[in-house]
């Protein structure tokens, strides 16, 4: 307990260093949690659109049954799609009336014959949906073929673009972080070096000098993590109505608690090795510990 008595005295005799360096700790970990926050969801909502079918092929007026279902085998047979839907004249009109049933007008004249047979197509994988629409486009039976292909290519370009940059964003910021720490506790040792050196004259070791030190990195750490982590939560839990309303059909909320729990532990891990190894820097630069 001594030491980490030590280290809030020391902590209280200087406290606008103390701040920054816990400051800076919390704008680093705030931004990657918004990150990572960024790039779990993107990847629930294209996993969300890779659940769909994401190829929907309409057959001419007279393709029989029988070569549709042959033509759905062939596209099972590749590897590349999870599952093939046939849907009939007259399925296709049910669900026609059920998606516009509010609007009487667009029921009346619109029969079975109006509308083509189709199959629905769930990729297994986004990048796979190119080849796939390119297979059934070349049938000369196929008629039309619609795909979010550019959608879902967006929403990856997107996704690596984010998880990219932001591990260069959150990089430059750790790398600065990890500068401040060092830098305020090189100015307390410093501050301390008589204290130290008496220290050292009536036998007190390198490990006893340094404890208070060590734990201050890691309070930076911790008290930045944690901050980071409950902003990132609060901000959610406030904009999640509004978050939720943009997504539609997309259910992305409530996030399940022990989420922001991980996150908390991942970076307050990461935050404290942070000032740990920041600390035992400082140490070796103004102290020579070895």
């Amino acid at each position: 307990m001594k030491p980490v008595k030590d280290t809030f005295k020391v902590l209280r005799r200087s406290p606008y260093q103390a701040m920054a360096a816990a400051l800076a700790m919390s704008l680093t970990f705030f931004v990657s949690s918004i990150f990572i926050v960024l790039i779990v969801g993107g990847q629930l909502v294209l996993k969300y659109i890779e659940q769909r079918p994401q190829v929907i092929a309409f057959f001419k007026d007279d393709t029989k049954e029988t070569r549709i279902a042959e033509i759905a085998n062939e596209v099972k047979s590749t590897g590349l799609v999870r599952e093939v839907k046939y849907v009939s004249k007259e399925e296709a009109l049910a669900i026609y009336r059920e998606r516009n049933k509010d609007d009487p007008l667009l029921l009346e004249s619109v029969t079975a014959d109006f509308l083509p047979a189709s199959i629905d197509i769930s990729i297994n994988r986004a990048q796979d949906i190119e080849a796939v629409t390119k297979q059934v486009k070349d049938r000369p039976e196929v008629e039309r073929v619609i795909t979010p292909e550019n959608l879902v290519g967006q929403l990856v370009k997107w996704t690596k673009t984010i998880r990219i940059g932001g591990i260069i964003f959150v990089s430059t910021l750790m790398a600065v972080s990890f500068l401040i720490i060092i830098m305020v506790i090189g100015m307390r040792i410093a501050l301390r070096r008589d204290e130290i050196s008496i220290m050292s004259l009536v036998g007190a070791t390198k490990w006893y000098v340094s404890r208070p030190f060590f734990i201050e990195g890691a309070l930076y750490g911790i008290v930045g993590a944690s901050v980071a982590v409950f902003l990132v939560y609060s901000l959610l839990l406030f904009y999640s109505p509004n978050i939720q309303s943009f997504l539609g059909p997309i259910l992305v909320f409530p996030i399940n608690p022990l989420f922001f729990l991980y996150l908390w532990l991942a970076e307050v891990f990461a935050a404290s090795t942070v000032g740990i190894v920041g600390a035992a820097i400082a140490l070796y630069r103004y102290l020579r510990i070895k």
